[in-house]
């Protein structure tokens, strides 16, 4: 990364505020943008969003479609964040998109999410010729950046508790943010509501005249012939493998299938490339010290509940996590349900961002641990010399976590 490249992202890190939807949608016309609403997909909820915008994306391209794609967090380097056909935008793209956007906007405050959003809006307007463009939720849904643009399809992934602190405490207050992306018209793919949100979503759908399809569960079964498992989705009595791991990737690979059945009705000769789909630090295998490792970015209890379902099927005697959170995430419980699981052993350490602290943690906490330091690094190498070729070695609690030390190990 260039010496312009930092001073960009240093300069968006710090500067700005929080802008409403509709101050950005503004900002969008002053820079003269404006998608047709039919080609934009907007993707909320608490966990899967990565999975299913990455997986529609894999879909329509493979269809021949051009596709711009906006994601977030990053693991190693922010250009992940925006991707036309699967490919990052480029250094130089990147610096010439900030000139052009900031130019018009430098006497409004936009905070570094916000700048994102535009950079990625003039690109793939400009400078990209995009069939679909899909937009993944940073936070909420009624007032994040991405719900500034005038959209069509929207994607409700599973609901869940998460960063209550922001957006209420309880379902029915994340569920209402969450589902604030809907505007008039909306065709809505989503997951079975949970029972609390369910009212909300029926006034919601009244009032917005939306059409709602709800998405049941998918048909699949789980190769565990050999150590790893293999995920299989049976689509219209014919089985496909997911490169993916998890009953989380089989439901968010099927919402995104849905989602591509209704724009591509003659779509099942596009579905082998779901074998090919990655997103990175989703239970992810690496290589370090000689040993298999596995980075699965899992940072809330639901995100964990999913791991520990996909380790159900794997083969292993003994396993270590590696795991360090946020300190605004429900440590407490994601502790809890990883010291249960059969003959682990908890590597304590810290994340190189919004890190909840070693000390921070209670004594009956920090007794679960066999090893702690807050360097992850460190952590990291203890569970590999401890552990033995038939045990596991798993780094979770955190994307900012794993994407740290998938760069480090590189």
């Amino acid at each position: 990364m260039g010496d312009y490249m930092k001073e960009i992202l240093k300069f968006i890190n710090v500067f700005g505020k929080a802008n409403k939807p509709g101050e950005l949608k503004q900002y969008l016309e002053m820079l003269g943008i404006n998608f047709p609403p039919e080609k934009v997909i907007i993707v909320a909820g608490t966990n899967g969003k990565g999975t299913t915008c990455v997986t529609l994306q894999k879909l329509l391209i493979a269809s021949g479609k051009n596709v711009g794609l906006f994601t977030s967090p990053h693991i190693k380097k922010i250009n992940e964040r925006i991707k036309y056909n699967g490919v990052d935008i480029s250094d130089e793209n990147f610096e010439k998109v900030f000139e052009k956007v900031h130019n018009v906007l430098k006497d409004f405050r936009l905070s570094g999410f916000e700048y994102l959003t535009m950079i990625a809006a003039y690109y793939f307007y400009y400078s990209c010729k995009i069939d679909y463009l899909i937009l993944e939720v940073g936070l909420g849904g009624t007032l994040d950046s991405t719900n500034a643009f005038d959209h069509k399809i929207n994607v409700i992934t599973k609901l869940g508790l998460d960063h209550e602190n922001i957006l209420g405490k309880g379902i029915e207050n994340i569920a209402e943010n969450k589902l604030g992306i809907i505007h008039d018209g909306g065709i809505v793919f989503h997951f079975p509501f949970p029972t609390e949100a369910i009212p909300l979503a029926q006034k919601i759908q009244k009032e917005k005249h939306a059409k709602f399809f709800q998405i049941d569960e998918p048909d699949f079964f789980i190769d565990e012939s050999e150590r790893e498992p293999k995920y299989f989705i049976k689509i219209n009595e014919k089985n496909y493998k997911l490169n993916l791991l998890g009953r989380r990737a089989v439901e968010d690979t099927n919402v995104a299938v849905a989602v591509f059945k209704y724009l591509e009705p003659d779509c099942e000769k596009y579905l082998q490339v779901l074998n090919d789909v990655y997103w990175p630090c989703r239970m992810e295998k690496v290589k370090y010290l000689g040993k298999d490792i596995f980075l699965s970015g899992d940072h809330n209890p639901q995100g964990i509940s999913s791991l520990i379902e996909i380790l159900e099927h794997f083969r292993f005697d003994s396993i270590y996590f590696v795991i360090g959170t946020c300190y605004d995430k429900n440590h407490e419980k994601m502790l809890e349900m990883l010291s249960k699981v059969k003959n682990s052993h908890i590597c304590l350490t810290e994340t190189p961002e919004k890190t909840l602290a070693i000390d921070q943690y209670t004594k009956s906490e920090l007794e679960r641990a066999e090893f702690i330091d807050a360097d992850p690094v460190s952590a990291l190498q203890f569970a590999c010399e401890k552990s033995k070729k038939e045990d596991l070695v798993v780094v979770t609690g955190s994307l900012y976590l794993t994407g740290f030390i998938a760069s480090t190990i590189e």
